[in-house]
């Protein structure tokens, strides 16, 4: 099952470096939370793409990275 959810992705010099999913809420509020932070020379976009449940094979792993992409390429066209 795959779900529509919004991600970070990092950029560097218009290319994507890394992709974070972000775990569903945690049910304790005093639980700790994590975020990315963009390195020198990054930036972080937010985009909303189909997140796949399970990307296990790399073929799946290519597949999602494609629709990131072209997720950040729409947002750019904007």
């Amino acid at each position: 099952m795959s779900t529509m959810q919004r991600v970070s992705v990092i950029t560097q010099a218009g290319k994507v470096v890394g992709v974070y999913v972000p775990p569903p809420p945690p049910s304790d509020p005093r639980t700790p939370l994590a975020r990315v932070v963009a390195g020198p020379r990054q930036q972080i976009h937010e985009v909303q793409v189909v997140v796949p449940s399970v990307l296990e094979r790399s073929k799946d792993i290519e597949a999602f990275h494609a629709v990131v992409r072209k997720a950040l390429k729409k947002r750019k066209r904007r």
